[in-house]
Protein backbone atom coordinates (compact mmCIF):
# COMPACT_ATOMS: atom_id res chain seq x y z
CA UNK A 1 0.00 0.00 0.00
CA UNK A 2 1.37 3.36 -0.98
CA UNK A 3 1.61 5.97 1.78
CA UNK A 4 1.11 9.37 0.22
CA UNK A 5 2.07 12.67 1.85
CA UNK A 6 -1.65 13.47 2.11
CA UNK A 7 -2.35 10.33 4.18
CA UNK A 8 0.63 11.07 6.39
CA UNK A 9 -0.60 14.59 7.02
CA UNK A 10 -4.16 13.41 7.79
CA UNK A 11 -2.83 10.91 10.33
CA UNK A 12 -0.74 13.61 11.92
CA UNK A 13 -3.71 15.96 12.22
CA UNK A 14 -5.81 13.15 13.70
CA UNK A 15 -3.13 12.48 16.34
CA UNK A 16 -2.96 16.18 17.18
CA UNK A 17 -6.73 16.41 17.61
CA UNK A 18 -6.84 13.24 19.68
CA UNK A 19 -4.05 14.43 21.98
CA UNK A 20 -5.71 17.84 22.27
CA UNK A 21 -9.08 16.25 23.18
CA UNK A 22 -7.45 14.06 25.82
CA UNK A 23 -5.68 17.08 27.30
CA UNK A 24 -8.89 19.14 27.25
CA UNK A 25 -10.74 16.29 28.94
CA UNK A 26 -8.23 16.21 31.80
CA UNK A 27 -8.37 19.99 32.16
CA UNK A 28 -12.19 19.86 32.27
CA UNK A 29 -12.10 17.28 35.05
CA UNK A 30 -9.70 19.43 37.05
CA UNK A 31 -11.86 22.54 36.53
CA UNK A 32 -15.17 20.85 37.40
CA UNK A 33 -13.89 18.45 40.05
CA UNK A 34 -15.91 15.71 38.34
CA UNK A 35 -14.77 12.62 36.49
CA UNK A 36 -17.83 12.64 34.20
CA UNK A 37 -19.45 15.83 32.95
CA UNK A 38 -21.73 14.30 30.31
CA UNK A 39 -23.17 10.82 29.67
CA UNK A 40 -20.92 10.30 26.66
CA UNK A 41 -17.84 10.45 28.90
CA UNK A 42 -18.71 7.00 30.27
CA UNK A 43 -22.28 5.72 29.69
CA UNK A 44 -21.98 2.94 32.30
CA UNK A 45 -20.72 5.27 35.05
CA UNK A 46 -23.24 7.94 34.03
CA UNK A 47 -26.09 5.45 34.41
CA UNK A 48 -24.77 4.47 37.86
CA UNK A 49 -24.61 8.12 38.94
CA UNK A 50 -28.14 8.82 37.69
CA UNK A 51 -29.40 5.80 39.63
CA UNK A 52 -27.67 7.05 42.79
CA UNK A 53 -29.17 10.52 42.34
CA UNK A 54 -32.64 9.00 41.98
CA UNK A 55 -32.15 7.05 45.21
CA UNK A 56 -30.89 10.13 47.04
CA UNK A 57 -33.94 12.09 45.88
CA UNK A 58 -36.24 9.30 47.05
CA UNK A 59 -34.38 9.24 50.37
CA UNK A 60 -35.05 12.97 50.84
CA UNK A 61 -38.77 12.31 50.32
CA UNK A 62 -38.67 9.48 52.86
CA UNK A 63 -36.99 11.82 55.35
CA UNK A 64 -39.69 14.43 54.79
CA UNK A 65 -42.37 11.77 55.30
CA UNK A 66 -40.76 10.67 58.57
CA UNK A 67 -40.52 14.25 59.84
CA UNK A 68 -44.17 14.87 58.93
CA UNK A 69 -45.28 11.67 60.66
CA UNK A 70 -43.19 12.48 63.74
CA UNK A 71 -44.79 15.90 64.12
CA UNK A 72 -48.25 14.36 63.68
CA UNK A 73 -47.57 11.66 66.29
CA UNK A 74 -46.06 14.16 68.73
CA UNK A 75 -49.21 16.25 68.51
CA UNK A 76 -51.31 13.10 68.91
CA UNK A 77 -49.32 12.11 71.98
CA UNK A 78 -49.72 15.58 73.51
CA UNK A 79 -53.48 15.36 73.07
CA UNK A 80 -53.61 11.84 74.52
CA UNK A 81 -51.65 12.87 77.61
CA UNK A 82 -53.95 15.83 78.17
CA UNK A 83 -57.08 13.70 77.72
CA UNK A 84 -55.69 11.07 80.10
CA UNK A 85 -55.09 13.72 82.78
CA UNK A 86 -58.65 14.99 82.42
CA UNK A 87 -60.05 11.46 82.64
CA UNK A 88 -58.25 10.88 85.93
CA UNK A 89 -59.48 14.26 87.16
CA UNK A 90 -63.04 13.18 86.40
CA UNK A 91 -62.42 9.84 88.13
CA UNK A 92 -61.09 11.60 91.23
CA UNK A 93 -64.05 13.99 91.21
CA UNK A 94 -66.54 11.12 90.90
CA UNK A 95 -64.77 9.19 93.66
CA UNK A 96 -65.25 12.15 96.00
CA UNK A 97 -69.04 11.75 95.71
CA UNK A 98 -69.12 8.00 95.20
CA UNK A 99 -71.13 7.51 98.40
CA UNK A 100 -73.70 10.03 97.26
CA UNK A 101 -74.54 13.37 98.87
CA UNK A 102 -77.73 15.17 99.71
CA UNK A 103 -76.02 18.55 99.37
CA UNK A 104 -77.29 20.01 96.12
CA UNK A 105 -74.46 22.56 95.97
CA UNK A 106 -71.82 19.79 96.07
CA UNK A 107 -73.57 17.92 93.32
CA UNK A 108 -73.97 21.07 91.18
CA UNK A 109 -70.29 21.90 91.63
CA UNK A 110 -69.38 18.35 90.55
CA UNK A 111 -71.65 18.66 87.51
CA UNK A 112 -70.01 21.95 86.51
CA UNK A 113 -66.57 20.36 86.71
CA UNK A 114 -67.68 17.29 84.75
CA UNK A 115 -69.01 19.56 81.99
CA UNK A 116 -65.74 21.51 81.91
CA UNK A 117 -63.66 18.32 81.78
CA UNK A 118 -65.77 16.93 78.95
CA UNK A 119 -65.39 20.19 77.00
CA UNK A 120 -61.60 20.05 77.43
CA UNK A 121 -61.50 16.44 76.23
CA UNK A 122 -63.60 17.29 73.16
CA UNK A 123 -61.37 20.29 72.40
CA UNK A 124 -58.26 18.13 72.58
CA UNK A 125 -59.93 15.51 70.45
CA UNK A 126 -60.52 18.24 67.84
CA UNK A 127 -56.85 19.25 67.70
CA UNK A 128 -55.68 20.32 64.23
CA UNK A 129 -52.36 20.22 62.39
CA UNK A 130 -52.07 22.46 59.32
CA UNK A 131 -55.85 22.69 59.20
CA UNK A 132 -56.37 18.91 59.37
CA UNK A 133 -58.04 17.27 62.37
CA UNK A 134 -55.57 14.88 63.97
CA UNK A 135 -58.23 12.37 65.05
CA UNK A 136 -60.64 12.87 62.14
CA UNK A 137 -59.28 10.18 59.83
CA UNK A 138 -60.09 11.12 56.25
CA UNK A 139 -62.61 13.82 57.25
CA UNK A 140 -60.79 17.15 57.10
CA UNK A 141 -63.52 19.78 57.06
CA UNK A 142 -65.54 18.81 60.14
CA UNK A 143 -64.49 18.61 63.79
CA UNK A 144 -64.53 14.89 64.66
CA UNK A 145 -65.98 15.15 68.18
CA UNK A 146 -69.11 16.85 69.49
CA UNK A 147 -70.38 17.52 73.01
CA UNK A 148 -73.76 15.99 72.27
CA UNK A 149 -74.39 12.44 71.18
CA UNK A 150 -74.60 9.70 70.36
CA UNK A 151 -72.98 9.73 67.96
CA UNK A 152 -70.17 11.79 69.43
CA UNK A 153 -67.74 11.07 66.57
CA UNK A 154 -68.16 12.69 63.16
CA UNK A 155 -64.92 11.49 61.53
CA UNK A 156 -64.18 8.19 59.79
CA UNK A 157 -61.81 5.24 60.22
CA UNK A 158 -59.32 6.19 57.48
CA UNK A 159 -55.71 5.40 58.35
CA UNK A 160 -53.19 7.94 57.09
CA UNK A 161 -50.06 6.07 56.03
CA UNK A 162 -46.66 7.40 54.98
CA UNK A 163 -43.86 5.67 53.10
CA UNK A 164 -40.69 5.31 55.16
CA UNK A 165 -38.60 3.46 52.57
CA UNK A 166 -38.92 1.06 49.65
CA UNK A 167 -41.89 -1.18 50.49
CA UNK A 168 -42.08 0.17 54.07
CA UNK A 169 -45.02 2.23 55.42
CA UNK A 170 -46.37 3.32 58.78
CA UNK A 171 -49.70 4.71 60.02
CA UNK A 172 -49.27 8.18 61.48
CA UNK A 173 -52.74 8.77 62.88
CA UNK A 174 -55.04 7.17 65.45
CA UNK A 175 -58.70 6.71 64.56
CA UNK A 176 -60.60 9.01 66.90
CA UNK A 177 -63.47 6.60 67.47
CA UNK A 178 -61.02 3.97 68.74
CA UNK A 179 -59.56 6.45 71.21
CA UNK A 180 -62.63 8.11 72.74
CA UNK A 181 -65.81 6.50 71.41
CA UNK A 182 -65.13 2.82 70.61
CA UNK A 183 -67.98 0.51 69.70
CA UNK A 184 -68.27 -2.21 72.33
CA UNK A 185 -69.65 -4.60 69.73
CA UNK A 186 -66.44 -4.42 67.68
CA UNK A 187 -62.91 -5.53 68.48
CA UNK A 188 -61.00 -2.44 69.61
CA UNK A 189 -57.21 -2.03 69.77
CA UNK A 190 -57.09 0.09 72.93
CA UNK A 191 -60.26 -0.59 74.91
CA UNK A 192 -64.05 -0.45 74.67
CA UNK A 193 -64.95 2.50 76.92
CA UNK A 194 -66.91 5.31 75.28
CA UNK A 195 -65.36 8.17 77.24
CA UNK A 196 -67.86 10.86 76.24
CA UNK A 197 -70.86 8.60 76.89
CA UNK A 198 -69.33 7.63 80.25
CA UNK A 199 -69.04 11.29 81.26
CA UNK A 200 -72.66 11.92 80.27
CA UNK A 201 -73.82 8.85 82.22
CA UNK A 202 -71.74 9.95 85.23
CA UNK A 203 -73.26 13.41 85.07
CA UNK A 204 -76.76 11.90 85.08
CA UNK A 205 -75.87 9.67 88.04
CA UNK A 206 -74.42 12.55 90.10
CA UNK A 207 -77.42 14.74 89.32
CA UNK A 208 -79.81 11.97 90.49
CA UNK A 209 -77.51 11.09 93.46
CA UNK A 210 -77.42 7.54 92.04
CA UNK A 211 -74.68 5.83 94.08
CA UNK A 212 -74.58 2.72 91.89
CA UNK A 213 -74.38 4.82 88.74
CA UNK A 214 -71.57 6.93 90.21
CA UNK A 215 -69.59 3.82 91.19
CA UNK A 216 -70.10 2.39 87.71
CA UNK A 217 -68.84 5.67 86.25
CA UNK A 218 -65.71 5.60 88.43
CA UNK A 219 -64.90 2.09 87.23
CA UNK A 220 -65.57 3.05 83.62
CA UNK A 221 -63.23 6.06 83.91
CA UNK A 222 -60.55 3.79 85.34
CA UNK A 223 -60.86 1.60 82.23
CA UNK A 224 -60.88 4.73 80.06
CA UNK A 225 -57.54 5.77 81.58
CA UNK A 226 -56.04 2.41 80.65
CA UNK A 227 -57.51 2.78 77.17
CA UNK A 228 -55.79 6.15 76.67
CA UNK A 229 -52.50 4.77 78.03
CA UNK A 230 -52.73 1.92 75.53
CA UNK A 231 -53.17 4.48 72.76
CA UNK A 232 -50.10 6.35 74.00
CA UNK A 233 -48.09 3.10 73.92
CA UNK A 234 -49.09 2.61 70.29
CA UNK A 235 -47.95 6.14 69.45
CA UNK A 236 -44.65 5.55 71.25
CA UNK A 237 -44.00 2.33 69.32
CA UNK A 238 -44.72 4.07 66.01
CA UNK A 239 -42.37 6.92 66.88
CA UNK A 240 -39.69 4.36 67.75
CA UNK A 241 -40.15 2.75 64.34
CA UNK A 242 -39.90 6.15 62.66
CA UNK A 243 -36.65 6.78 64.49
CA UNK A 244 -35.28 3.45 63.27
CA UNK A 245 -36.36 4.23 59.71
CA UNK A 246 -34.70 7.65 59.89
CA UNK A 247 -31.42 6.09 61.01
CA UNK A 248 -31.65 3.47 58.25
CA UNK A 249 -32.28 6.16 55.62
CA UNK A 250 -29.35 8.20 56.92
CA UNK A 251 -27.07 5.15 56.74
CA UNK A 252 -28.24 4.43 53.18
CA UNK A 253 -27.73 8.06 52.20
CA UNK A 254 -24.16 8.07 53.55
CA UNK A 255 -23.37 4.86 51.65
CA UNK A 256 -24.77 6.27 48.40
CA UNK A 257 -22.85 9.52 48.84
CA UNK A 258 -19.65 7.54 49.40
CA UNK A 259 -20.19 5.51 46.25
CA UNK A 260 -21.10 8.66 44.31
CA UNK A 261 -17.99 10.41 45.53
CA UNK A 262 -15.75 7.47 44.66
CA UNK A 263 -17.13 7.37 41.12
CA UNK A 264 -17.59 11.07 40.38
CA UNK A 265 -15.16 13.09 42.50
CA UNK A 266 -11.96 13.87 40.62
CA UNK A 267 -8.61 12.73 42.05
CA UNK A 268 -6.52 15.87 41.57
CA UNK A 269 -3.18 14.21 42.28
CA UNK A 270 -3.85 11.52 39.70
CA UNK A 271 -5.14 14.05 37.18
CA UNK A 272 -2.06 16.22 37.66
CA UNK A 273 0.19 13.28 36.70
CA UNK A 274 -2.04 12.43 33.73
CA UNK A 275 -2.06 16.04 32.62
CA UNK A 276 1.76 16.21 32.70
CA UNK A 277 2.04 13.00 30.71
CA UNK A 278 -0.57 14.10 28.19
CA UNK A 279 1.07 17.51 27.83
CA UNK A 280 4.35 15.79 26.97
CA UNK A 281 2.55 13.49 24.50
CA UNK A 282 0.79 16.46 22.91
CA UNK A 283 4.01 18.39 22.50
CA UNK A 284 5.69 15.30 21.01
CA UNK A 285 2.87 14.99 18.50
CA UNK A 286 3.22 18.63 17.52
CA UNK A 287 6.97 18.19 17.14
CA UNK A 288 6.71 15.09 14.95
CA UNK A 289 4.04 16.75 12.79
CA UNK A 290 6.26 19.76 12.33
CA UNK A 291 9.08 17.55 11.07
CA UNK A 292 6.78 15.67 8.72
CA UNK A 293 5.51 18.92 7.25
CA UNK A 294 9.07 19.87 6.29
CA UNK A 295 9.51 16.74 4.11
CA UNK A 296 9.74 17.56 0.39
CA UNK A 297 9.80 15.53 -2.81
CA UNK A 298 13.59 15.45 -2.66
CA UNK A 299 13.40 13.29 0.54
CA UNK A 300 11.73 10.55 -1.51
CA UNK A 301 14.28 10.62 -4.34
Amino acid sequence: MRITPNITMQNSLYNIQRSRNLLDGIQEKIASGKNYNRPSDDPVSARLLVGINDKLTAGEQYDNNIKKANIWLEMTNTALKGITDYIYQAKSLAASVTGGTSDVNIRNNALTQIDAIKQQIVDMGNMQHNGIYVFGGGVTGTAPFTMTGPPYYQGDDTELRVELGPGSTETMNLVGSQVLTPDEAASQPFGSTNVLQTLDDLRTAIQANDVTGIQTGVQALYQAGIQLENAQSTVASRMLRLDGAAKMNESTRNTLLTVYGNVQTADYAKLAVEMTQQQIAFEATLSSTAKISQVSLLDYL
